[in-house]
């Protein structure tokens, strides 16, 4: 029995994943940024 996952994705499913996976990206520099932040200021404010 096969499922709808196994064919190859379309171009519009294409498209979305590189978006989605460039969003990713974004998001995981910014969580790192401000967790670096987060811990600079904890150590500046003791």
């Amino acid at each position: 029995m096969r499922n709808s996952y196994s064919c190859a994705p379309s171009k519009a499913q294409d498209k979305e994943i590189r978006r989605l996976k460039k969003e990713n990206d974004f998001l995981e520099e910014a969580s790192a940024f401000f967790a670096a932040s987060r811990l600079k200021s904890t150590k500046t404010n003791v």
